[in-house]
């Protein structure tokens, strides 16, 4: 906070269905981040005390009731405001008020990233995998898949059958079980990243995004990082790929100090 009592510094937060992500920065430098699992909110809470005043960029999908118990928490710790800017890609779905933020802000910040066309990969409580242009006017949004993440299929197989047990998917799982909750946790684990790599090939083929490289980011990334299932196409990892969007949303506002 500078002597005149303007703030300096922004926090960027990707509220999600399972998870809140802040991260806080000063001008383009992160200076630290903070993971807040499920409803519990109370570290969060003493984390924001210390971090002093914040301007916040909000981008949720979580539930109206959770988004707005967030925003109020967050609106404590803002006198600059808590501000949900708009994404800065062109949306060129059929129907763009459907799509989710936090699709259209990461894919945001892989074109302020690369400056070049990519298949945008999310790995978390779904699996979203979206096809970005970037040419000469601009960013635009194409669309993509949406799937459900390790996580969910292990629920789902529980939740689905009689006997089946519940397993906690773990990364780099191999395909051969040799008892029930291995074999498992290979469908779930080898299934995930098979999928994945299939979308990627699919949604890149029918957008026609030949040779473009892809860029992973999202809570379940370890999945698929090792082994790493992309092999024809360049991979970069950038888990803060949200907040990069988010951030430049807000500097196009002229909202940053």
């Amino acid at each position: 906070m500078c002597e005149d009592g303007a703030v300096t510094e922004l926090l960027t937060v990707d509220l999600g269905n399972s998870r809140l992500k802040a991260c806080r920065w000063r001008g383009e430098d992160l200076l630290a981040r903070h993971v807040a699992e499920g409803d519990a909110l109370e570290a969060f809470e003493s984390w924001l005390a210390e971090q002093g005043p914040l301007l916040v960029g909000l981008s949720s999908v979580a539930s109206q009731a959770r988004t707005a118990r967030v925003t109020t928490l967050l609106a404590r710790h803002a006198p600059g405001g808590v501000h949900q800017p708009e994404p800065l890609v062109a949306n060129l779905c059929r129907s763009p008020e459907r799509v989710g933020r936090d699709r259209l802000h990461a894919a945001a910040g892989a074109a302020r990233l690369l400056a070049r066309s990519c298949v945008v990969v999310d790995a978390g409580t779904a699996l979203t995998v979206d096809a970005l242009r970037c040419d000469g006017g601009g960013a635009s949004f194409l669309g993509g898949a949406i799937a459900p993440g390790p996580t969910l299929l292990a629920r789902a197989l529980a939740s689905g059958t009689a006997r089946l047990p519940e397993v906690t998917p773990r990364p780099g799982a191999r395909a051969l079980g040799r008892v029930t909750e291995e074999a498992l946790e290979a469908g779930v684990v080898v299934g995930f990243r098979g999928a994945a790599a299939r979308l990627v090939e699919e949604v890149a083929r029918e957008a026609e995004l030949a040779g473009g490289p892809v860029v992973l980011t999202g809570g379940a990334s370890a999945f698929l990082l090792e082994p790493e299932p992309f092999t024809a196409r360049p991979l970069q990892h950038v888990p803060e790929l949200l907040q990069l969007g988010l951030r430049a949303a807000l500097a196009a506002r002229g909202e940053l100090p």
